[in-house]
Order: C-alpha cells, then structure tokens, then sequence
C-alpha cells in the first residue's frame, strides 16, 4: 500500500479528531490538507503504527488552531456556535457527537476540550496526549476529571426517540410555515431557548432569547421573511434531523432543536455564511440522502391532520 492509499485510508478518522476539536468544517478540512503534507514529507521507516502517527499529528493542529480561536471567540458578535456537518445518526461515526454536545463543549478551555475528547472519543494514552497539549500524563488525568464533571453537569439525563425528533420537526417547520401561533405554542416548552448565530454578518438575535412567548413572536417574524425568498429543505446534521435553508442554491440558514419532555426546549439557528460550508453541495447532499423536500403528499396529509384538530 502506497503512501496515499495508507493516507486515505485514515482520512475520515483524521477528520472526525480535526472536527470534534475544533468545531469547524471548514477548519478541519484545512487541518487534514495540513497533515497529509506532513504524512509526505515524514520519513515512513521511522514510523511503527501509522494511525497513531497521523492521529496525533491532526490532533497537534487541531489543538493549536484551537487556542487561536479561542481568542478570537471572546470578540465574536453574537451568540458564538459550532458549525453544523452533514451526518445522519446511521452514518455517524464511533465518535458520536451531536450538536448539542458540540456546543457543551464550547464551554471547556482548549486544554480541557482536548484531553475530554481525545481520551474519551478516541482512546488515546495520556501519555500520548501528554506530548500533545504539553502537559504531564497526571496534568491529563486530572484535566479529564474535571472536563468530564463540567460536561456531566450540563449534559441531559434523556435522548428524544428519533421518530419523535423528526415529528416535531415537520410540525414545527409547518407551524412556522403557517404563522401558527397556536401550535408552536404547544410544541415549545414554556423555558425554550433561541440561539442564533450570525457572526455579524447577517442580523441575527445578538444574545440568547428566553421564554416561549418571545421565542414565538421572534420565529414568527424570522419566518415571514424567509418564506418568500427561501427553499426549505428536511436535512440532518450532526445526527439529528434539522431544517435547512438555501436562497439562490446558497445555504443560508441551519436550524437544529433539542427536545425535552417531548416539547421543543433549545433552538440553535445558523445562518452566518462561514458556518455553513458543509452544507453547500445541494444536490450532491440530496443524492446522498442528507437532504430532502418535503413531499405534496406530507403537506396534504398535515393539513388534513391540523384541520381535523382544530375542529375538535
């Protein structure tokens, strides 16, 4: 096997260390050009396990572009969020990590972010990360504990069944659709929470927007705007379902909900341009299965459905 195929051959392993550390598509991508050119020019026969090699080579750069960013987060306008991948729950990797995980982790320092995720993700000896972040193997130790105590406060005890993500989701975007205030009403929790992160590059909500009457007044007006300049597609991102948005076959928009208590609890909506890359191949998306346009049928079916409940 020649240096390219071996290369290859750990590609998507490389990617999902950059991703996870990083929480940028864009990042990761550049991160993993990084180390292919330094897989080239590495003298191979001084290399025993090739994985281990490249996979701390990705993780060095991903943790030094890291502490970069990190800076820049603290003058960052606006609500500061990960940028959302394509990825279904079937396609995830070993490594799952879904949004709102992703976001959790956006409250760790670099240090603490690091050692949680290449220890718990992806196995690594704290020796190996150690040499990574520049610490001792008992720095690492306790760094972990302490990264996964953090984690574990924030974190929710339940996971929403698929199928009920995924129903809410049309209801929601359908609500939304509509100028339903009725039912978004009773498909958010009375505590829900709007994040929307525009970077400053678009008008976005600068900070988080609370309570269910706010958050319906804001999704209302959101959405008369986008409903006559926007294609709306059902999508997945980050292993949960989501609605995704593309004016003039640009993604302009992602939007990804946690559920509580089979109620909408958090909106994360995405619509800063740099943050969307990974959603920018349309078609390519929609023929492997990312994407899709909700069918005549499903609105036929809805709106019989929603007719039925206002009746009675």
């Amino acid at each position: 096997m020649n240096e390219i195929h071996i290369f290859l051959k750990w590609k998507h392993y490389l990617f999902s260390i950059a991703y996870r550390i990083t929480g940028s598509y864009a990042d990761a991508e550049d991160i993993v050009q990084e180390s292919y050119l330094r897989w080239l020019s590495a003298k191979k026969e001084d290399i025993q396990n090739e994985k281990s090699y490249l996979g701390s080579i990705t993780a060095r750069l991903a943790f030094d572009l890291l502490k970069k960013a990190s800076r820049k987060k603290e003058t960052y306008i606006g609500p500061f969020l990960p940028e959302p991948i394509p990825e279904t729950a079937e396609s995830m990797d070993d490594e799952r990590i879904n949004f709102a995980f992703l976001v959790i982790l956006e409250t760790l320092n670099p240090k603490e972010r690091a050692v949680f995720i290449l220890r718990e993700l992806f196995d690594f000896s704290y020796e190996e990360i150690a040499e990574i972040i520049g610490k001792t193997p008992d720095n690492c130790r306790q760094i972990f504990s302490r990264a996964r105590v953090a984690i574990q406060s924030r974190k929710k005890k339940f996971e929403p069944d698929p199928k009920l993500h995924s129903k809410l989701l049309l209801e929601f975007s359908f609500a939304c659709y509509h100028q339903d205030t009725q039912s978004l009403t009773k498909l958010l929790s009375e505590d829900v929470i709007a994040y929307a992160d525009g970077g400053g590059k678009v008008h976005a909500a600068r900070i988080p927007i609370p309570g269910i009457q706010r958050v319906v007044t804001l999704l209302k007006k959101t959405t008369e705007k986008k409903a006559k300049s926007t294609e709306i597609y059902f999508g997945y991102a980050n292993g949960s379902p989501a609605l995704v948005g593309y004016s003039n076959e640009v993604p302009s928009f992602v939007q990804i909900f946690t559920i509580q208590n089979k109620q909408i609890d958090t909106i994360f909506n995405l619509v800063n341009p740099d943050k969307l890359k990974g959603f920018q191949n349309k078609e390519n998306l929609i023929k492997l299965g990312y994407l899709r346009k909700p069918s005549w049928i499903t609105w036929v079916l809805f709106n019989v459905r929603r007719w039925f409940l206002i009746r009675n």
